[in-house]
């Protein structure tokens, strides 16, 4: 076993481990290859980083006389959730109440800039989202090609710490029902 293979899931980068798109935008096949530019850096995420959470419900079914013969899977979903930190990050805003609720008005030399957000029930569009890690020479990218975002938690409007923004991001199958893809890069060998 292999030191090397213990790995740890810090960011990339402070305020661009964690990305999304439209889901047209190109998909990375490998944990090293550049983001296309059109992918939006999520800005900070909470110290407690991103949970992936797999939940799959499994049913035995028995034959008579009580003996398990098969496993079918039930129900299987995988989601994660974080915390954001920018809470005035417009982008980030935009993505989690929607595009058409809020408003950014930038600032001029006369007037400060405003940002406006319309609180409503309506849950916004799918995305695709990318996390991207480092431990040493190993890369790791999280890739969700259809994601829902939603919010959860409370806001806490407090002197004595951030506002942050609890989410969730179910990920949804493709055609070949693959809900996400794990990529690692593993360092070169010495020559």
């Amino acid at each position: 076993m292999a030191i090397s293979a213990i790995m740890t899931g810090a960011p990339l980068t402070a305020t661009g481990g964690l990305c999304f798109a439209d889901q047209s935008v190109a998909f990375p096949d490998d944990a090293d290859t550049a983001l296309d530019p059109a992918w939006i850096k999520g800005g900070y995420i909470g110290e407690d980083g991103v949970t992936r959470t797999t939940d799959a419900s499994d049913e035995k079914i028995r034959a008579w006389g009580g003996d398990a013969v098969k496993i079918v899977r039930t129900e299987h979903s995988i989601t994660y959730t974080w915390q954001f930190l920018e809470s005035a990050n417009g982008d980030v805003l935009k993505l989690i109440h929607g595009e058409e609720n809020v408003t950014i008005t930038p600032p001029t030399s006369t007037t400060r800039g405003k940002i406006e957000i319309k609180q409503t029930a309506k849950i916004p569009p799918r995305k695709a989202f990318c996390l991207d890690m480092k431990d040493d020479e190993t890369s790791l990218r999280e890739l969700i090609k259809d994601g829902q975002i939603t919010t959860s938690g409370d806001a806490v409007f407090v002197h004595s710490d951030v506002i942050r923004y609890e989410v969730s991001v179910e990920a949804f199958p493709d055609a070949q029902g693959v809900k996400a893809v794990s990529l690692i890069g593993t360092p070169t060998l010495a020559a």
